[in-house]
């Protein structure tokens, strides 16, 4: 990671290059490998290698247990896709200090860049040292870190949290990823998760002098809706777009055939329904036409060149729609300035049923 705040740049840990692959340092463990090595990889190896494991880390003492995520899973497009996404959106908030985020494991572990990004987004200032050296001291500012989310997330307790002080600075990638995508939700970030992220957790413990292994599924994003707080049931579109695809177009047509019968006064016309309605400016200005009457050009950007441009000209329409007495859309603004078909889809067809017979 790259910052100006006196930290040194992360170092990556050499990937692992099989289950019992070992680095130079670790070849003179390999003769004390037993019989109990041996059978952790046998009962694991059925699923597929955990990362960076060391074959010593299953000298367990009995009932004692470990976990650790599943290679195959942790390298899963979508999985990859979230961290992605998260750490482009951290970079965004922390821009002006210079923060970029390369490893989402190696550079939130210590609490400095959470602070920074948790002073920005909750417009807060912690009391803590700008830099830590010791583990101590990074968990004690790490402690007064998630304390401060526990308050902004108004978290009653620890036990509702799927993250902990030892969690985060031992680098879980679970825990870390449950952490920023609450932040993320929380604070109405302006990006689009991937929907239904689960990642698999092989779990060894040590029972009767034998190692015994279960996979656990640990879901990290569930759907939109959910995440953002909504209770909305499934409707027709959830429908349309699960079990009658063939009818998509019918319906996408119909709408678009409703949109340039207004949007035709101002010679305009829409084509593509899944990305003319992005950047906001159709929909605003199809409010206008609606209700008849001018929208000052002052109030929304007419050529709106960002992603934070698009979502404001969205979340200005949907002002709009609600001055003009339609309920509350089921979308939010973000889903559609990222061109979410489902979300434009409903945008729409909530004018349609109100307006069809203008």
């Amino acid at each position: 990671m790259a910052h100006t705040h006196g930290r040194s740049p992360a170092r990556k840990e050499p990937e692992s290059q099989g289950f019992f692959s070992l680095t130079l340092g670790r070849k003179k463990k390999r003769d004390s490998v037993n019989a109990l090595d041996i059978e952790a990889r046998d009962a694991i190896e059925g699923s597929s290698a955990p990362e960076d494991i060391d074959p010593q880390s299953f000298n367990l003492e009995e009932g004692e247990e470990r976990s650790m995520i599943d290679r195959k899973s942790r390298d899963a497009t979508d999985v990859k896709e979230l961290e992605r996404v998260l750490m482009e959106w951290i970079d965004d908030v922390l821009v002006d200090q210079r923060i970029i985020v390369k490893d989402i494991k190696e550079d939130l572990f210590d609490g400095q860049v959470l602070q920074k990004l948790l002073e920005k987004l909750g417009d807060v200032k912690l009391q803590v040292p700008e830099v830590t050296q010791t583990a101590q001291g990074q968990k004690d500012k790490l402690r007064a870190v998630l304390d401060k989310v526990s308050q902004q997330l108004q978290i009653q307790s620890w036990n509702e949290t799927k993250w902990s002080v030892d969690s985060i600075h031992s680098k879980n990638l679970i825990a870390i990823l449950h952490l920023l995508v609450a932040l993320a939700t929380h604070y109405k970030a302006p990006i689009r998760l991937p929907e239904d992220v689960h990642i698999k957790v092989v779990v060894v413990k040590k029972h009767g002098g034998k190692l015994e292994h279960r996979i656990v599924d640990e879901q990290i994003t569930s759907t939109m809706d959910q995440m953002i707080g909504g209770k909305f049931e499934r409707d027709a579109f959830d429908t349309l777009l699960d079990h009658a695809p063939d009818k998509l177009n019918i319906v996408k047509k119909s709408l678009i055939d409703f949109a340039n019968k207004h949007l035709d006064k101002l010679n305009l016309a829409v084509a593509d329904l899944d990305t003319q309605f992005a950047d906001g400016v159709y929909l605003v200005l199809l409010m206008g036409m609606l209700e008849g009457y001018f929208v000052p050009l002052h109030s929304f950007n007419l050529t709106p060149e960002s992603f934070e441009q698009k979502v404001h000209n969205v979340r200005f329409a949907f002002e709009l729609m609600t001055d003009a007495g339609l309920p509350k859309p089921k979308a939010r603004p973000e889903d559609v300035a990222n061109c979410d078909l489902k979300s434009t889809l409903r945008v729409l067809y909530n004018l349609f049923t109100k307006y069809k017979r203008n």
